[in-house]
């Protein structure tokens, strides 16, 4: 397997995450909150000098159609990271200040019945060849940044994004590059922090729907654009917790960066669907779970590098990959 088409996987995986968390602790006690008769407000909060630590899982399936092989190559891949998020100040203006940091990661995969990488930063690598995944998120974790949340809870700015992007490129080589920019842009980071967009506009009870629409971009990849409607089902005891149960379901897409090489990678999804339930806790203000599944097709162009004369234009290879994503998102802790 081309390391190439590893860490266009990987991007794919990261960009799809769904961004929730829930609060160990106060999990274990009982909720206050008793369901109201009418319409309740489900807002994010953000209590001052609060740390929560996030853990996500995926567990992906693919079955890749590649130019020259008899037959589909079928590819399993899991993947978590943990990562704290600080809430450092309320500012006058009735926004946050918070601190992002890349706590552990790990990552599976195999590809025709072989072991192509198994790595978690918790423990020591093995001796033996460095594999570019792996020294990858070696190279994120400890990593922080800082975002600047105004009072609708947008992320008017970052810091500490270039910082890790040049930890990850420094020593890249050139056909890797593309995807890791893809992956940790700035884009990426501000779809991590911008939960409240799945949340409805207004006061809502059980039955009501609302539409979420999310454009992210992936850099040279374009932009995945995700429709969403999401329905309040009903009030639901979640271990000790008092929450809404929101059923969504919707599709995924891409389209083209106007900006882009047209002899460089490009990526297309077809037929994207995506459904799951998460359940927020208005007393709270966070979402405790989140259980997504996402069925695509995807379509990736990759320029093969040309041989023979020079200055002769480039060759394309296309590759088809039939995936199935089932990811989990809950929390580890919180102090």
């Amino acid at each position: 397997m081309n390391k190439n088409l590893i860490l266009i996987a990987t991007a794919l995986a990261l960009s799809l995450t769904w961004v929730g968390c829930n609060k160990s602790g106060k999990l274990n006690q009982r909720s206050a909150l008793k369901p109201p008769a009418g319409p309740v407000e489900l807002k994010l909060k953000w209590p001052e000098g609060e740390r929560i630590v996030q853990d996500m899982d995926m567990k992906q399936n693919m079955e890749l159609s590649i130019p020259g092989q008899p037959a589909p190559t079928k590819q399993d891949m899991t993947m978590g990271q943990e990562y704290g998020l600080t809430v450092l100040k309320a500012t006058p203006d009735g926004g946050h200040e918070v601190e992002m940091e890349f706590l552990s990661a790990r990552m599976g995969m195999t590809a025709g019945g072989k072991t192509l990488l198994d790595y978690d930063s918790s423990k020591k690598s093995p001796a033996g060849k460095p594999n570019p995944v792996a020294d990858m998120f070696g190279k994120i974790v400890g990593s922080k940044i800082q975002f600047f949340l105004n009072a609708s809870n947008e992320v008017e700015r970052m810091e500490g994004v270039d910082e890790l992007v040049n930890r990850l490129t420094s020593g890249a080589q050139a056909d890797a590059l593309a995807p890791l920019k893809s992956m940790f842009s700035e884009g990426y980071f501000k779809q991590m922090m911008s939960q409240d967009r799945f949340l409805p506009p207004k006061a809502v009870q059980p039955g009501d729907t609302w539409p979420v629409q999310i454009e992210f971009p992936m850099a040279t990849m374009g932009t995945m654009v995700m429709d969403f409607n999401f329905t309040f089902e009903s009030w639901e005891m979640h271990g000790k917790r008092n929450c809404a149960r929101l059923e969504f379901q919707g599709t995924i897409t891409t389209k083209p960066d106007p900006n882009s090489n047209p002899a460089g990678m490009s990526m297309s999804i077809l037929d994207g669907n995506s459904s799951g339930v998460s359940w927020f806790d208005p007393e709270l203000g966070i979402t405790i779970d989140t259980t997504m599944n996402q069925d695509m097709k995807m379509v990736i162009n990759v320029p093969i590098n040309p041989r023979g004369k020079p200055g002769a234009a480039g060759r394309m290879q296309t590759i088809t990959n039939q995936m199935n994503q089932v990811m989990t998102i809950k929390l580890a802790s919180v102090k």
